[in-house]
């Protein structure tokens, strides 16, 4: 890379965190102002129910959230808190609630993760008390006699609460997203949906059942000690799925610590790979699935290279050796009775297919393609020949063109990731 190029990216990079910064800070304020807006419209009652709900906000950050690897689902109580809040102390309240959530992070989050989920979390808190109170929901801790009357006053206006405050959360993080790291508005709206949409419905039936025992049935804060129980025992079944992902996560990394053991030459082509075939895969729209399994095959599609002699692999490097030709087919059979890789084979096993030009597209996999031109294009720019010979970001890409991987869409799909890694957002 040239100094100019060099300066240039870093240009980039300031101006992507700077329009971020500043779109955090508008966030914050919008926060801050509609809930000043929403007291002094409908007052705030400092009340015990108040008072418990703050409490119940503590309790959400002590307990802690649980993400699963490679994805954006999380268990948090910190959304079941606000959206009851919506119901029990109304717009203001739950705006409040919101602002007070958002500090409450995990350590070493940073200070504008922080600010901007202030900031969100209030403009959802009320908004989700003004949908509740359009829809004809009743506020505080109202008693209420019959099956239709809950469901008619509290029932019917807490989901569109929760749709709007899921309208809320969708947007301001999308928008978030694509300042920071260059990801396509669709894209994201796509992957929030799937991801985080069902969470959200979740949240909704425990919000219901928690505001329906606290009035309803007369338990009011009581009722916490009915719902807690369950939580906490989901959190824990969650924790131990992500835990058991997080072991899958250290195994890879053993894997391509071996491969680079074999092969100095290639430190950090496996991650590099990994990364611009997953970032391809989320731009041509592939389910979540697929792109997991796109990520773990460009981590481990270097892996058969481990059984080679080492001679072999270091002297001649990967780049139209016949003696090397076998090497994906070796790193299927290694890894093949491992389930949780089983959907990362097929692009493991055929991906330098993906560069043959005796290969018809259409008779390998996306996924196979995606890792063998992320594969192909990083040994041209950054691992380069065995003499060390590398080539410019243009020129790697019309060498490209001229193989069943170069198809015009998977080209724009690589040139949209090299963007994303650059800090600049293809448009």
């Amino acid at each position: 890379m040239t100094a100019e190029a060099s300066r240039a990216e870093r240009r980039a990079l300031r101006r992507v965190a700077n329009a971020t910064n500043i779109y955090i800070g508008i966030v914050a304020a919008l926060g801050v102002l509609l809930t000043a807006a929403a007291i002094r419209l409908d007052g705030l009652v400092l009340n015990a129910t108040f008072g418990v709900l703050l409490l119940l906000t503590v309790l959400a950050w002590w307990l802690g959230s649980v993400s699963l690897v490679g994805s954006r689902v999380t268990l948090s109580f910190t959304g079941i808190v606000i959206l009851a809040a919506v119901a029990l102390v109304g717009p203001a309240g739950a705006g409040i609630i919101g602002m007070v959530s958002g500090p409450f992070q995990a350590v070493g989050v940073r200070l504008r993760t922080r600010v901007f989920n202030s900031g969100m979390f209030a403009l959802m808190g009320v908004a989700g008390g003004a949908a509740y109170i359009g829809a004809g929901g009743v506020l505080g801790e109202t008693t209420l006699m019959g099956s239709w009357q809950i469901i008619r006053l509290i029932g019917l206006p807490l989901v569109m609460a929760d749709v709007v405050q899921f309208a809320v959360n969708l947007v301001l993080l999308t928008v978030v997203v694509r300042l920071a790291s260059g990801f396509s508005m669709r894209e994201q709206v796509w992957r929030i949906l799937t991801s985080a949409g069902p969470a959200h419905l979740g949240y909704g039936v425990i919000a219901f059942i928690m505001v329906v025992l606290w009035g309803s049935a007369g338990l009011g804060w009581a009722s916490i000690f009915l719902i807690l129980p369950p939580l906490l025992v989901a959190q824990w079944a969650y924790g131990q799925y992500s835990e058991e992902l997080k072991g899958h996560e250290r195994a890879l990394d053993v894997l391509v610590a071996a491969v680079e053991a074999k092969a100095p030459h290639l430190v950090g082509h496996s991650g590099r790979v990994a990364e611009l075939s997953a970032s391809m895969a989320q731009h041509l729209g592939l389910r979540a699935q697929l792109i997991a399994d796109v990520r773990v095959a460009g981590m481990l599609h270097d892996l058969g290279l481990t059984t080679l002699p080492t001679g072999l692999v270091r002297n001649t490097g990967v780049i139209g050796d016949r003696g090397l030709q076998s090497y994906p087919a070796r790193g299927v059979q290694l890894l093949r009775g491992l389930n949780f890789l089983s959907g990362a084979l097929d692009a493991i096993g055929h991906h330098r297919e993906a560069l043959s030009p005796t290969t018809r597209p259409d008779q390998l996999s996306v996924p196979a393609l995606l890792v063998g031109l992320a594969d192909e294009y990083d040994l041209l720019t950054e691992v380069g020949t065995p003499d060390g010979a590398r080539v410019e970001r243009e020129a790697a890409l019309q060498l490209l063109k001229g193989s069943p991987a170069g198809r015009e869409d998977l080209l724009s799909a690589l040139e949209n990731a090299l963007a994303r890694r650059a800090g600049a957002a293809s448009p």
